[in-house]
């Protein structure tokens, strides 16, 4: 049996999940009566994107810029095996784990995959059909949160195309990247808060707190949603709040009933975010620092990735971010409440990310890490949504006195020639191929996806290494979770995390590498300029025999020094 099923956090976890689930089923009703109010043809129009957006999504499978989509299904692999919620195994592997790696992240992502494991058996490739399953999804809800917001198909339609084209969260969403699961549960909660707003039922607001927790344990920076939700709430009831007097004595009690199961549900992350917290022991200099300063670097790094155009870097298309200026723009000059709450979801993200600095500070400046490309993804409702507003405003202008079908067959005309004027400029329509045209469908492409190393590392350099040593073999690298994967049958290799080598583990690492019979070191990047603590073990203990070597990477037979 799983040690799984001995797990106090599995069954908290699960009752969260369920929960979450018998909410969506008792107030599926609301989003029934919304989508009775919307025209049949626009309808077939949003299946046809919603089709299209999910065959780009999961055209193939993979695994994540430096492994991180190898995070989320490793937790949830360690976590069945050993029934603790680890990040992954620093030495040993997934039976045999000598050092396991403390979590970076709440368990909200592993859980749907130990679900998918528990039903379909451990396969990491779970992790990816999930990310790219609820991604696709989000294309609908960017629609009705659009129709709720403004009361207009059309730009609901304009935002759901906009949100399926976005190369960056297509590109993610194949690769079990926490990101884009934690803006499905986003987009699900901000529906359900718009519902509520409406409907002004007490089970509405109840999904949404339990949503909203759950995007939390996916996502732990969507907390900053809470301020916005409470925000918003008092203004669209102000009149009714003004005059508290007036308000019963039951919404009082039903607030604080809500307000106490949310805190119930919030222990665990709170407990991991207080105590428990990895980023806690970062220095005010170091890597997720607080800087004031921080918000204009991830300004320009914003700007610079929505408007970017290069072949080998493209992340947005910069047409469509031209018209999530121009609609931020006109959001705001109109100055109506349902603008500004939307604006408010791209800004408290935005606020968080500038903040929670991810660089290092050396004499004073700023140098960012390439992490900040896969923040922008929480954007993407937003995005969507801003963009899809400033097309249809423009699109308006022309589109006055016709019918209902001219209307939308002329605009998706007009939305399409947007879409492919981006090519023109782009000067590898290959790298564009790869994203729009897929030849393929559900494929495995975990060890021969290529392209850009900001986006899709390690390539299949380090997956031909990997399969050329021998299957008892301790493998040393920086890509130490790849070493283990499911990839490679029968696997019983193990790995050695460099990272984790420090004076508390270096006797355990040293006992390890003694005892074993083949040890492979992949020599790169990772200690080639370093001086840590990791690397210099490896320079005292590690006698280095080159056996080949792969452009950068060389590949080493290690002897242990006495």
């Amino acid at each position: 049996m799983y040690k799984i099923f001995y797990s106090p956090l599995f069954y908290f976890m699960l009752c969260h999940f369920v929960l979450m689930v018998v909410l969506f089923v008792l107030n599926f009703k609301y989003l029934i009566k919304e989508f009775k109010k919307i025209n049949k043809k626009v309808l077939l129009i949003l299946l046809i994107i919603f089709l299209f957006g999910s065959y780009l999504r999961n055209s193939e499978y993979w695994l994540g810029t430096h492994t991180d989509g190898y995070v989320a299904q490793e937790s949830a692999k360690m976590w069945i095996l050993h029934g603790e919620h680890f990040k992954s195994c620093g030495l040993g592997n997934q039976i045999e784990c000598e050092i396991p790696e403390q979590v970076l992240a709440p368990p909200g992502f592993p859980l749907l995959i130990v679900i998918a494991h528990l039903i379909f058996g451990l396969n990491s490739l779970n992790a990816s059909v999930i990310s790219a399953v609820l991604s696709s999804l989000i294309i609908i809800l960017v629609f009705l949160n659009s129709w709720l917001l403004f009361k207009n198909e059309k730009i609901g339609l304009i935002s759901a195309f906009i949100f399926s084209v976005i190369p960056i969260n297509i590109i993610n969403s194949q690769t079990g990247l926490s990101r884009p699961v934690g803006l499905f549960f986003v987009s699900i909660c901000v529906l359900f808060y718009l519902l509520a707003l409406k409907h002004k039922k007490y089970s509405l607001w109840f999904a949404v707190v339990v949503f909203l927790s759950y995007a939390i344990y996916v996502r732990q920076e969507s907390y900053a949603l809470l301020p916005v939700f409470l925000l918003f709430f008092v203004i669209f009831n102000w009149r009714k709040i003004k005059n508290f007097k007036e308000i019963y004595l039951e919404y009082y009690l039903k607030f604080i009933e809500i307000s106490l199961i949310f805190f119930i549900l919030q222990l665990h992350v709170l407990r991991w975010l207080l105590f428990n917290n990895p980023y806690n022991s970062y220095g005010h200099g170091g890597f997720f620092a607080l800087h004031y300063s921080g918000i204009l670097i991830q300004g320009k790094a914003l700007f610079l990735q929505l408007f970017n155009n290069w072949g080998d870097f493209y992340h947005y298309n910069f047409i469509f971010s031209f018209f999530f200026l121009f609609g931020f723009f006109i959001l705001l000059v109109k100055f109506k409440k349902n603008n500004f709450f939307i604006l408010s979801i791209f800004g408290i993200y935005f606020l968080v990310y500038s903040l929670m600095f991810d660089g290092g500070m050396a004499l004073g400046k700023y140098v960012l890490t390439g992490d900040y490309m896969r923040r922008s993804i929480m954007f993407d409702l937003s995005y969507s949504i801003v963009s899809g507003y400033g097309l249809f405003f423009i699109f308006s202008l022309f589109l006055k006195g016709k019918n209902f079908l001219s209307n939308i067959f002329i605009f998706f005309i007009l939305l399409h020639l947007l879409f492919l004027f981006q090519f023109i400029f782009n000067t590898d329509i290959n790298n564009l191929k790869l994203i729009y045209l897929p030849n393929s469908l559900f494929k495995d492409s975990r060890a021969d996806k290529e392209g850009d190393k900001t986006l899709i590392h390690p390539n299949n350099e380090y997956w031909n290494i990997i399969k050329n040593t021998p299957n008892n073999c301790m493998v040393v690298s920086s890509q130490y979770l790849l070493v283990t994967s499911d990839y490679f049958k029968n696997n019983n290799r193990k790995t050695a995390q460099i990272d984790l080598i420090n004076h508390q583990t270096q006797d355990k690492y040293l006992k390890v590498f003694k005892e074993s019979k083949c040890i492979i070191y992949i020599s790169d990047y990772r200690c080639r300029h370093s001086d840590d603590f990791g690397c210099l073990f490896i320079d005292r203990y590690f006698e280095n025999e080159p056996l080949y070597k792969i452009n950068d990477l060389t590949v080493n037979m290690v002897k242990i020094k006495d």
